[in-house]
């Protein structure tokens, strides 16, 4: 750890989707001590218990059960386009910041509703860029 993130306290990272977008940042994730991986959401019981057993920390079947946790500060989605907007808008309707998979929308009016619910709830919310081309 550097001088520069020695200080810093990890940010608790939910993550909504536990496929090939978050299989390819995850090194990025457990590489980074500005992060900890602190809780998961996934239709799928053996991505979950997968999940458990590496980790250490629950994984649930819904985003409600996932955003209800006070533990979480942030979450990462890396489900489908077509849900981006609508995980964002639900997670950061409960508090949490968000960084969201490329691309963040598949519409720009649905990037723009997000956009305005970053605004109204005061968070904070990014795309996740894991190419110097995204």
């Amino acid at each position: 750890m550097s001088a520069d993130t020695a200080d810093i306290k990890p940010v608790k990272l939910g993550v909504v989707g536990l496929g090939r977008g978050f299989m390819l940042m995850l090194p990025t994730f457990l590489d980074d001590p500005r992060v900890e991986l602190v809780g998961a959401a996934t239709t799928s019981e053996l991505k979950q218990q997968e999940f458990e057993k590496r980790f250490g920390y629950r994984a649930v079947s819904t985003t409600e059960e996932l955003y209800a946790d006070p533990n979480i500060e942030a979450v990462y989605i890396a489900t489908p386009h077509e849900m981006h907007r609508d995980n964002a808008i639900e997670a950061l309707a409960s508090g949490k910041h968000v960084l969201v998979e490329k691309p963040m929308t598949i519409r720009v009016s649905d990037a723009a509703v997000i956009v305005e619910s970053v605004r109204s709830e005061e968070r904070r919310v990014g795309k996740e860029c894991r190419s110097r081309w995204s």
